[in-house]
């Protein structure tokens, strides 16, 4: 029995597209180019970790939610590091368009602050 000449180019089509569509999908790039946010200077020592949800409507940042992920943060310096993170947020470029997003945030805090150059001698 002889293939058909339709059947062969069938054939031939579906070996060609096949290997394509088996192939992963390529990650989707990031909606918003977050910088990390800067440490704020505060008396707290420790490691404070954070997630953060977004809300994007026409490429800007329009709300943020940031919930703790590890405890015993003490309250001024973790207001002080929720609003580095809200800040690096909105900050952030991102695509056009309504997205909603969550991005992870840690901070370590467990070494002293470096004293500032050009301080008081006594």
């Amino acid at each position: 029995m002889k293939p058909s000449l339709a059947a062969l180019a069938a054939w031939s089509l579906m070996m060609s597209f096949g290997p394509a569509l088996a192939q992963p999908a390529p990650a989707a790039a990031p909606v918003c180019q977050v910088a990390p946010p800067q440490a704020p200077p505060v008396e707290w020592r420790g490691i404070a970790a954070y997630r953060a949800k977004a809300k994007v409507q026409g490429g800007r940042v329009v709300s943020v939610d940031v919930s703790p992920l590890k405890g015993g943060v003490e309250r001024r310096a973790q207001r002080a590091l929720v609003m580095a993170i809200v800040q690096a947020l909105q900050n952030a470029p991102c695509q056009p368009g309504e997205h909603e997003f969550q991005q992870d945030f840690a901070f370590d805090l467990t070494q002293p602050a470096a004293p500032a150059s050009g301080a008081a001698r006594g």
